[in-house]
């Protein structure tokens, strides 16, 4: 389990996370959808310490933080809790798709290369991509660059993986693509956080949902719950406002 207890960020005068609690079940997937600035984000990235908290207490699976009293040693073991998947993959552009894979195997793991490749393999047919094991992150599109970040989080079997805007940086022909191998993965009882505009897979893929403003949780519940009949009229605003600019956007 995720346990998230009085979480406090702010930067300079900006309270990004105000003392934000939730929690998050093994094999649950949870999507935290809010307005632009609201700390999804910031929420996602406190939650493996790329960004570290000045309060609130941490806990996932059988390690816990406290953001006012830890060594680096906590850090390290938090940290290696989860795997994050970014908008913009990351990726080591000096080695091949099958490279960026087995990078953490052989590190963090301690495999043998060999070991390691035939690992890796086996992630990268598992989100399609096999076939560019050998390339190099400039030929791929961003879909496929995507797709191999998401191999690469997998490589560490986390206890989660969070997401944070993983098909934003796509052109629109692209999105599909990776919500299907995210999809996927998530029908297999991986613990997974998304931070995500994109509504429809939201409803689709997640268990629960967590609306976000100005760093504060406003509304929480099941999919059905928060897109069906949401309780909070900055939900409904929200929701109402999002999926209307969608429409015209397809029309």
């Amino acid at each position: 389990m995720i346990k998230i207890k009085n979480l406090y960020k702010k930067f300079d005068d900006l309270v990004a996370l105000d003392h934000v609690d939730f929690e998050v079940n093994n094999g649950e997937v949870v999507a935290i959808i809010g307005p632009s600035g609201s700390g999804k984000s910031t929420l996602l990235r406190c939650l493996n310490l790329l960004e570290k908290p000045d309060d609130g207490f941490i806990e996932i699976g059988d390690v816990k933080f406290d953001a006012k009293n830890y060594k680096s040693r906590d850090v390290k073991l938090l940290r290696q809790q989860t795997a994050m998947v970014f908008q913009h993959y990351n990726l080591f552009k000096n080695k091949t798709v099958l490279q960026n894979v087995t990078e953490a195997l052989i590190l963090n793991k301690k495999m043998k290369v060999r070991e390691a490749n035939e690992a890796a393999l086996k992630l990268l047919e598992k989100v399609n991509i096999s076939e560019k094991a050998d390339k190099y992150p400039v030929t791929l599109s961003g879909g496929q660059q995507q797709r191999v970040a998401i191999a690469r989080a997998l490589a560490v079997n986390p206890y989660a993986i969070l997401l944070d805007e993983p098909t934003s940086a796509l052109d629109p022909e692209l999105v599909s693509e990776v919500l299907e191998v995210i999809r996927a993965i998530a029908h297999k009882d991986t613990t997974m956080i998304i931070v995500t505009h994109e509504m429809k897979f939201a409803r689709e893929v997640a268990d629960k949902v967590i609306f976000m403003v100005n760093g504060n949780i406003v509304e929480r519940g099941t999919s059905k719950e928060i897109f069906d009949s949401p309780k909070n009229d900055r939900t409904r605003q929200f929701l109402k406002q999002i999926l209307s600019d969608r429409k015209e956007g397809d029309s």
